[in-house]
């Protein structure tokens, strides 16, 4: 998820969730950048669309506190706090744009915390689209794509943000399913720090 990025380090993820992360970023025929990562998670593509769209799957992997409206115009709202509550000021907010049941989940940025690593304006350019293909026998291909980066210092800097960050999720959306839920207690420092957010 572009704006929900937790930094354990590449040693944290293990030698078998980052040998299944592959980045497929490219440019299309236009030259536009287009950032995008994949992974086969070993769970059934309603296990894992639930992890991305319920509460309780959501809270599992991505953050301590979220709250996911699924619809079009929906929205993911979410934060690193525990203390937190949903509706609260600073909280990360993504609106849904589209999404088909167990296929595919477009969003965007609508609010990030002000002390995050990049600016609003810059995000507020991303797209991000999230593919799950059921590939049977229990396991789901989930490729997640931002599209809508430009050419600037601005952009290289958020591009290289999530190069890594969205690399490191994906490690804890597989040691989701393999080994259970995150410990926020252990890991919670380092979402604050990735995100930007020093409170």
């Amino acid at each position: 998820m572009k704006v929900i990025v937790i930094a354990l380090g590449a040693a944290l993820l293990g030698g078998s969730a980052a040998a299944q992360i592959k980045d497929t970023s490219f440019r299309d025929a236009d030259g536009h950048r287009v950032q995008q990562l994949e992974c086969i998670v070993n769970a059934p593509v309603k296990n894992v669309w639930a992890a991305f769209t319920t509460d309780k799957g959501f809270e599992s992997w991505a953050a301590p506190v979220a709250h996911v409206t699924l619809g079009n115009d929906g929205m993911i709202e979410a934060s690193y706090l525990p203390a937190s509550k949903i509706g609260d000021a600073d909280n990360i907010r993504n609106r849904i744009v589209a999404y088909v049941p167990e296929h595919l989940l477009v969003f965007h940025n609508e609010h990030a915390p002000k002390n995050g690593p990049f600016k609003q304006a810059v995000i507020d350019k991303i797209r991000t689209v999230v593919e799950f293909q059921d590939l049977g026998n229990g396991t789901t291909r989930v490729i997640e794509s931002g599209v809508g980066y430009g050419e600037s210092p601005d952009f290289d800097t958020m591009y290289e943000h999530f190069a890594s960050g969205n690399a490191e999720e994906f490690g804890l959306l597989l040691k989701l399913f393999e080994h259970g839920p995150v410990d926020w207690s252990k890991d919670l420092h380092r979402a604050r720090d990735s995100a930007g957010d020093n409170k």
